[in-house]
């Protein structure tokens, strides 16, 4: 997801700044680095900045022209396809509303005011959550709880990814995200086919049916996928906990994967309540707290260069 966005003239003057998780104060150590970078790629001739990649977020650069610097924050695995796509409509859309200039004091205020409502509606990239399990776990039907039309899609290889896209409300900086289902051995056999779909998910959550064969099973797919996949956030929902005889506890599941875990039932009458406070509380751990630890980081470890 794209978490900051900065215009920077070519002299390190910030002409905007947004951002969709921390507070609206820029960073002057972050311009301070950024505009560096653009100026040493310069002096040396090596041509433009494209991109600085960290661990857990990328700057992603683009130029209107010899004045300014368009730059974004992103997390480590958003597609950068995606984001230049996001950024070139940012700055085609600064220099049709800037181009003959700011004005007064007033009208700049609401032309800037303007300006980031329309970022705020259209630079917005959706988390994206995939559901993973085997035959029989229930997430066809966890995913008919959310409102919307499932769409079956298919990848340059012809594969069936099933997705649905879900609005979401009162979540600072998230108004929707993406959920996508897939047979979790399927995936862990032929992860080189769907390392594409795993390489743009922001979170995976391993639906079991709570029972002793298929955690067993399912503890042995995460293993082996976990050590493909380092930049993904992982969760547990147990389903059919409403199985007294068969299912064990959250608290038991937890132990043994040393993972969040959701205790839950889908056929019971709330279930689509129940669902959503779980969805809304992944994406507030993973996302909102993510966000904020990252951009921490980040700006001890830019003092540090």
């Amino acid at each position: 997801m794209i978490s900051n966005i900065y215009i920077i003239t070519m002299d390190g003057v910030v002409r905007y700044f947004k951002s969709f998780f921390d507070s609206e104060h820029v960073n002057n150590d972050i311009v301070s680095f950024l505009t560096l970078i653009t100026r040493v790629s310069k002096k040396i001739e090596g041509g433009h900045i494209r991109s600085i990649n960290f661990e857990n977020f990328n700057f992603v650069y683009t130029y209107g022209n010899q004045d300014y610097v368009f730059i974004v924050t992103t997390d480590s695995h958003d597609s950068e396809k995606e984001v230049r796509i996001k950024l070139e409509l940012i700055k085609e859309e600064f220099f049709k509303r800037f181009k003959k200039g700011l004005g007064t004091e007033k009208d700049q205020t609401a032309q800037i005011r303007e300006f980031s409502d329309f970022i705020e509606s259209h630079m917005i990239i959706p988390p994206k959550i995939l559901l993973v399990g085997e035959t029989g776990v229930g997430k066809k039907t966890i995913m008919d709880l959310f409102p919307g039309e499932t769409v079956l899609e298919l990848d340059d290889d012809m594969t069936e990814i099933v997705e649905k896209t879900v609005k979401i409300s009162n979540l600072q900086g998230i108004s929707e995200f993406i959920l996508r289902e897939i047979n979790f051995h399927d995936l862990v056999e032929n992860y080189s086919k769907y390392k594409p779909l795993i390489e743009s998910i922001n979170i995976i959550c391993m639906v079991t049916n709570s029972g002793a064969g298929n955690l067993s099973r399912t503890m042995s797919l995460y293993s082996r996928l976990k050590e493909r996949v380092s930049t993904v956030d992982f969760y547990i929902l147990a389903n059919f906990q409403d199985s007294v005889n068969s299912a064990f506890e959250p608290s038991k599941i937890s132990e043994s994967f040393g993972l969040m875990v959701f205790g839950f039932s889908a056929i019971q009458e709330d279930s689509r309540d129940q669902i959503n406070q779980i969805i809304r509380q992944i994406l507030e751990i993973s996302i909102l707290k993510n966000k904020e630890s990252v951009q921490i980081s980040s700006i001890k470890e830019i003092k540090k260069l």
